[in-house]
């Protein structure tokens, strides 16, 4: 049987960041997601109008048919920034505790590798702006910050305050969305990647939820009294309409995913029952391999 993973409250957070030194459980070359000027090879792709000729690769072309160019990683710095959600449905549960524990992981992964980190925490606005920075006494700002917010009543959660933050603030970023988007995902931003490396932000959407929120168990009985923590509606669920709650929860998680990936946004769920560690290491990992060029038969 699959056994919940332990998570530090936000007090021990703060003090195990104090007072005790602690490994960075996130690997520091995240980095070479990012596509540009550089001298790693990377990839092939089709030639797009402004492409300079001096990047063909003749042999793909010639055994295609098809102008191929290569595209080389980026300089290995890079800004690590965090938008976290403070919505009042992000009470529910374990899953303050989660993001938190998350969020505070990823920052101090940033800062150990010598990168800079910054934070924008958000519900219906911004509520608060951490500029990019490195070194440990910027970790322990970004720390003290996450401590010390709570959940918050809003009408209605906004991204795309926090996404236009990102975009006129900071360069250049590898940005994670910490976040359940139970919400309208209304935002006007696109971060699909353009040619020549012109979108300056990767942008990957850690979806926070309680199991219960994804699938009710199938044991599940009796009466539940579901509450809508942005606009303040209840419902009282007859457990034996389990399947179909089920399956429109599903079409409802599908629909999210889609519309982030719409917006070159990848995105994974976590639960208080994952190893985010393992589950956001092999999440990367599949977001780094290249794409694979199938080239035509001779």
């Amino acid at each position: 049987m699959k056994t919940e993973i332990g998570l530090l409250s936000k007090k021990e957070l703060l003090d195990i960041f104090v007072h005790h030194r602690v490994d960075s459980p996130f690997p520091g070359d995240w980095e070479s997601i990012f596509k540009g000027p550089g001298y790693e090879f990377w990839g092939l792709r089709e030639i797009e109008p402004g492409d300079t000729y001096k990047n063909i690769d003749w042999k793909a072309t010639a055994k295609t048919g098809q102008y191929y160019v290569r595209e080389y990683l980026a300089e290995s710095y890079y800004n690590l920034m965090i938008l976290y959600d403070i919505s009042e449905s992000i009470a529910f549960g374990r899953k303050e505790l989660l993001q938190a524990n998350i969020a505070v992981s990823l920052a101090y992964s940033a800062i150990v590798a010598n990168n800079g980190c910054g934070l924008i925490i958000f519900a219906d606005s911004v509520r608060e702006y951490i500029p990019p920075r490195m070194g440990i006494s910027h970790f322990m700002q970004i720390l003290t910050a996450i401590v010390r917010t709570t959940p918050v009543k809003c009408l209605e959660t906004r991204i795309d305050q926090s996404l236009g933050k990102l975009v006129n603030q900071v360069p250049e970023s590898l940005t994670f969305i910490l976040s359940d988007f139970m919400y309208p995902l209304d935002f006007t931003f696109n971060f699909q990647r353009a040619a020549h490396g012109t979108n300056k932000h990767e942008v990957k959407a850690l979806q926070i939820l309680e199991e219960s929120e994804i699938e009710l168990p199938p044991d599940s009985q009796g009466m539940i009294l579901l509450y809508d923590s942005e606009n303040g509606e209840q419902i009282l669920l007859d457990m034996n309409r389990r399947i179909k709650f089920n399956r429109d929860r599903q079409q409802q998680l599908h629909r999210i995913k889609h519309r982030l990936s719409k917006a070159g946004i990848d995105h994974v769920i976590l639960t208080p029952r994952d190893d985010f560690r393992l589950k956001i290491n092999a999440f990367m990992k599949k977001a780094l391999y290249p794409s694979i060029i199938r080239m035509g038969r001779s």
